[in-house]
C-alpha cells in the first residue's frame, strides 16, 4: 500500500461514528447505491439525493431511432458485485465475449491490452535497440514522478513511443506524460504496470519459447449491460431499495452543506434536508466547494461521447477499439453492433467513442466528430459515418498533474475533518476503472468510517 492510500486510509479512520441512523448520501451512481444498501442493510434511515432524473452515474443510455447508445463502461465479470444489489440483474445481463483490438502507430489492428508477441513482429534491429533501451532504464531506475519517467525507466523510450502508449496517454491526458503524476501509470494503466514487472516479463519470454499461448486458460467470462440500456439495471435497484426503506430525492441540485456530525444540513434547489451522518458520492472538488467555499485545486477530466453510425468496418476491430495511434482526438470506441447483433439497423452498425476534454474546454461535438470521421476514414475503418447523437459526462476522470497528490490529501482531510464521509471514484478522487471496484473500495470506507461494524453484508464477488 503506498503512502497515499495509508494517509487515506487514516484520515477517514478519524471520522466519529454516526450517533443516530438518519444517513444522507450525495449522489446515486454505483457508489451512492452501494452505500445506500449497505446501511440499509444495518437499519439505518437512508435518503439519496441524486441530481440527475435516474439513478445510474456515469452510466447513462440513450435510445437514439434504432439504436442505443451508452456514455460508460458496459462490461461486467460474470460475478460482478453489482448483480448483488437486486434479484435478478445477472439474468437480464447476456453474456459476451470481448473482443478488444487498438489501432497501432503503423495503423495496424492488433490485440489490445499489449502483448510481448507484439514486439517479436518488430523488426530486427528495432526490437534489440528497445529491449536495450529498456535495459539500461530500468539499471538507471530514473524517476522523478511523473508519468513520463515511470513509463520510461519500466519500458524505455523506444518501446514507450513504439507501441503508441504514449500518444495515447497523451490523448489521454492532454498534455505530454512530463506533465502528469505518474500514479496514472500505476493506477489508470495498472494492466501495462502488471504486465510489464520484471516476473512477468520472464514468464511472458518463457512462454514464448515453449510457443505456448500468451494467456493461460480461457477468457474471463463477462456480461453486458441489457439491451434496452443501463436503466434496466438501475431502475430494479432502486426498486430494491425502495422496498427496503431506502428514500430518493430525484432532479435535485446540492447547493449547501452545514453542521456537524448529529446535526447536518443539506441544501438543495429543492428542499433542505437534515442528517446525522452526510455520505458524499458526488466529485470531491464538489463538495469541498460546498464546504469552504474555495477551489480545491484538484482538476477532472470532462468525457465527450459520441454516438455515430457507419458501414464497413473491418471485422477486424473487434467490438471494442482503442486508438494507440499518432491522430485522432478519440480514444475508444464500443461497437454496439456487434454487442447486440439482434438489433435491425438497416445494415449499418453504430458505436460510441469517447473523447477526454481538458479542464475548462467546452464540448464541440461537431468538431469532436469531424476529426474521428477524417481519420478513421483515412485509415479505412469507417465509410459514411453519420453523427447521431451525444453525451457529455462532467468530471469523468481525475486529472493529475504533478503535485495533485499533495493536494488531494489535504482535500480529504478537510473534508473528513467536516465529518463527511467521501466513497467511490468520484467522492475519492480515485481511478477505479470497473463496478467491482468501486463496489468493493465503498465498503472498505464505510467499515473504516466505522458505519458498518456488523461486517459489511454488501453482495459478494
Amino acid at each position: 500500500m503506498d503512502a497515499h492510500s495509508l494517509n487515506a486510509q487514516k484520515l477517514t479512520a478519524e471520522i466519529p461514528p454516526p450517533t443516530s441512523a438518519r444517513v444522507l448520501i450525495l449522489g446515486g451512481g454505483i457508489a451512492g447505491l452501494t452505500a445506500a444498501d449497505t446501511l440499509a442493510r444495518l437499519g439505518h434511515d437512508v435518503t439519496v439525493i441524486e441530481e440527475s432524473e435516474t439513478c445510474g452515474g456515469v452510466h447513462r443510455s440513450r435510445e437514439i431511432g434504432p439504436y442505443t447508445f451508452d456514455a460508460g463502461s458496459i462490461f461486467y465479470e460474470d460475478n460482478a458485485r453489482l448483480f448483488g444489489l437486486a434479484p435478478g440483474l445477472r439474468e437480464l445481463s447476456p453474456p459476451v465475449r470481448r473482443i478488444q483490438r487498438r489501432i497501432s502507430p503503423e495503423a495496424t489492428l492488433l490485440h489490445y491490452p499489449f502483448e510481448p508477441r507484439d514486439l517479436m513482429k518488430w523488426k530486427k534491429l528495432l526490437l534489440l535497440r528497445g529491449l536495450a533501451d529498456m535495459g539500461w532504464s530500468r539499471m538507471r531506475g530514473a524517476r522523478d514522478g511523473t508519468l513520463e519517467t515511470a513509463c520510461r525507466t519500466r519500458l524505455g523510450r523506444s518501446i514507450f513511443e513504439g507501441t503508441g502508449l504514449r500518444s495515447y496517454m497523451e490523448r489521454f491526458n492532454h498534455v505530454p506524460p512530463a506533465e502528469v503524476d505518474e500514479s496514472f501509470f500505476f493506477h489508470r494503466m495498472k494492466f501495462v504496470e502488471q504486465a510489464t514487472r520484471t516476473d512477468a516479463i520472464l514468464r511472458s519470454a518463457l512462454r514464448a519459447l515453449r510457443r505456448k499461448p500468451f494467456r493461460k486458460g480461457p477468457p474471463v467470462p463477462l456480461r453486458v449491460r441489457p439491451a434496452s440500456g443501463f436503466q434496466t439495471l438501475f431502475e430494479p435497484i432502486q426498486a430494491n431499495l425502495e422496498a427496503r426503506a431506502v428514500k430518493f430525492v430525484m432532479s435535485q441540485k446540492v447547493t449547501g452543506i452545514s453542521g456537524t456530525p448529529g446535526n447536518f444540513t443539506v441544501t438543495t434547489n429543492g428542499g433542505i434536508y437534515l442528517a446525522d451522518t452526510v455520505i458524499s458520492a458526488i466529485p470531491l472538488p464538489t463538495i469541498y466547494e460546498l464546504l469552504f467555499g474555495e477551489d480545491s485545486g484538484l482538476l477532472a477530466l470532462d468525457m465527450l461521447t459520441l454516438f455515430v453510425s457507419g458501414v464497413d468496418i473491418p471485422k477486424e476491430a473487434g467490438n471494442v477499439l482503442f486508438n494507440f495511434h499518432a491522430e485522432g482526438r478519440w480514444k475508444r470506441a464500443t461497437l454496439y453492433s456487434r454487442i447486440y447483433p439482434e438489433r435491425e439497423t438497416g445494415g449499418r452498425e453504430y458505436f460510441s467513442a469517447e473523447v477526454t476534454l481538458p479542464p475548462g474546454k467546452a464540448a464541440d461535438p461537431e468538431e469532436a466528430f469531424a476529426d474521428l470521421c477524417r481519420h478513421m476514414t483515412e485509415l479505412g475503418l469507417i465509410r459514411d459515418a453519420k453523427l447521431e447523437g451525444h453525451e457529455l459526462v462532467r468530471n469523468a476522470y481525475p486529472f493529475y498533474p504533478p503535485g495533485t497528490v499533495g493536494k488531494l490529501e489535504k482535500a480529504l482531510a478537510r473534508v473528513s475533518e467536516c465529518g463527511i464521509i467521501s466513497v467511490g471514484r468520484q467522492g475519492r478522487f480515485e481511478y477505479l476503472p470497473t463496478s467491482s471496484g468501486v463496489i468493493r473500495r465503498v465498503g472498505e470506507e464505510l467499515e473504516r468510517a466505522d458505519i458498518s461494524s456488523s461486517a459489511l453484508e454488501a453482495p459478494a464477488a
